[in-house]
């Protein structure tokens, strides 16, 4: 029966390590896999083989020599450095990203898990030494089920922490960070380690501070995280803000103008009588000279009323305004067609989307390198589509450059963010808060290049 028993230890500390140090990396720190499922799929599978290896390990070889001077193991401790070791190369190629960013986040994670199970296991020896058992499998027994509490324990501290963060903080954790963890965690061990090698059984049996210091270094890293989060959460908030004082600062300023032009409009309306006599005096007497410059300052007159194009979105209509002030100051053309219909965008949304996709082309076609440009070329084209299937936001503009386009994100040089890196993740952000995407792309023309950004809903 013992012997039985024993089957059932040695596999829950190595199981438990490969699967907490994948679900650490992935779910706690937020590095994602190429795919998900495969990636928790090969984890458990080499958990469980790496349990069963240990077992037969154990049992097959009880002692096994190194060839280093010294370090005798067993095969259940040769098993278990080996399935570490495969599953670490595994999650290199299972994660996405750079080689070198996958290498230290796989070994950040193993050591910040394999510091978490050191410290559950030190509250696990104190309850051990508190108790005293005759019975050997009785004692077995309850090493299993303190063995398989502990892991599970480091799990839900993992878990506890992975949930606070996905509601304040759900990006990848700076390695800067995951180190700052690692090396308190590696103190922490070094500790614990230290304490070990001084044989302090009796200090262990005795001392009730220790679970409770351990317990106070568990809650310091729960309120690193805690805090890291709250401060995310504050820069979300100030964000936010500003983006509210914008909306607000172009609808202002859209009320402003569209209650000018409304009086400017009901001023040529009284006027318009005696603008057609006007006419037909010079018409009567053949001045048609005059005749077309009187025509013509009323049309400028007329031109001064048009705020903007009526999209059939108040919000869109102030964004529209604004950006069509600015970018006929920098002497360009804004050119708005369609309406938004079919589908409902929140203000912030919208805000995120139309004013950054509008500013990153005034920013590029108002680029020096294109100051003789034609002023036929100096257009910016904002288009609104809608169809059965799918609404799209379109936005088309010149630029000096092309920037660089993979897989539809673009990867651009410090220059090129000066025309197009503003703002394309908040663009990128709310197009998915909205369901949809975005994607970029840049054709050369005779006259340079035409940039296109477009919004699919």
């Amino acid at each position: 029966m013992s012997e039985a028993l024993l089957y059932l230890v040695f596999p829950i500390n190595p199981i438990c390590i490969i699967l907490s140090t994948a679900y650490c990396a992935e779910g706690t720190f937020r590095y994602d896999f190429k795919n998900r499922k495969a990636g928790y799929l090969v984890t458990i599978i080499l958990a469980l083989l790496t349990g069963i290896a240990g077992d037969i390990g154990y049992f097959l070889f009880p002692e096994l020599e190194t060839g280093i001077e010294g370090l005798v193991m067993d095969g259940e401790a040769a098993a278990r450095l080996c399935g570490l070791f495969i599953h670490f190369i595994a999650m290199i190629f299972l994660l996405k990203g750079k080689v070198w960013k996958r290498f230290l986040v796989t070994f950040l994670s193993s050591e910040v898990v394999g510091c978490l199970v050191h410290i559950f296991e030190s509250l696990q020896l104190q309850i051990t030494h508190m108790t005293e058992w005759e019975d050997r499998e009785k004692q077995l027994i309850a090493s299993i089920i303190l063995e398989a509490l502990s892991s599970l324990l480091v799990f839900l501290f993992l878990f506890v922490i992975a949930k606070a963060r996905k509601k304040n903080d759900n990006t990848p954790l700076p390695l800067p960070s995951m180190g700052v963890v690692t090396v308190f965690l590696l103190l922490v061990n070094a500790f614990l380690a230290d304490d070990y090698t001084t044989n302090s059984e009796q200090v262990l049996s005795s001392d009730a501070t220790r679970p409770i210091l351990l317990l106070l270094i568990l809650f310091t890293i729960c309120l690193f995280f805690f805090l890291r989060g709250t401060r995310k959460e504050r820069d979300g908030l100030k964000a936010m803000n500003k983006i509210n004082e914008e909306l607000v600062d172009s609808q202002t300023k859209f009320f402003e103008a569209s209650a000018k032009a409304d009086s400017d409009i009901r001023a040529m309306r009284h006027d318009m009588k005696n603008n057609v006599q006007v006419l037909m005096l010079l018409l009567a007497n053949k001045e048609y000279d005059k005749m077309q410059e009187y025509l013509e300052e009323m049309s400028e007159g007329l031109a001064s009323t048009n705020v903007s194009s009526h999209t059939g979105d108040v919000i869109a209509d102030a964004i529209i305004a604004d950006k069509m002030k600015r970018a006929t100051e920098a002497g360009l053309k804004l050119d708005v067609t369609g309406a938004i219909t079919g589908v409902e965008i929140s203000p912030v949304n919208m805000c995120k989307m139309l004013g950054n996709l509008l500013d990153n082309a005034i920013e590029a076609t108002s680029d020096p390198r294109l100051k003789e440009l034609d002023s036929e070329f100096k257009v910016i084209n904002l288009q609104f589509k809608h169809t059965e299937n799918f609404f799209m936001i379109s936005v088309t503009n010149p630029c000096a450059e092309s920037p660089k386009i993979k897989d539809g994100k673009i990867v651009t040089s410090k220059s090129d963010k000066k025309n197009h890196g503003f703002g394309i993740s908040n663009i990128r952000s709310a197009a998915e808060d909205c369901g949809g995407e975005l994607s970029v792309s840049c054709d050369e023309k005779p006259f340079g290049y035409l940039f296109r950004a477009e919004v699919v809903i």
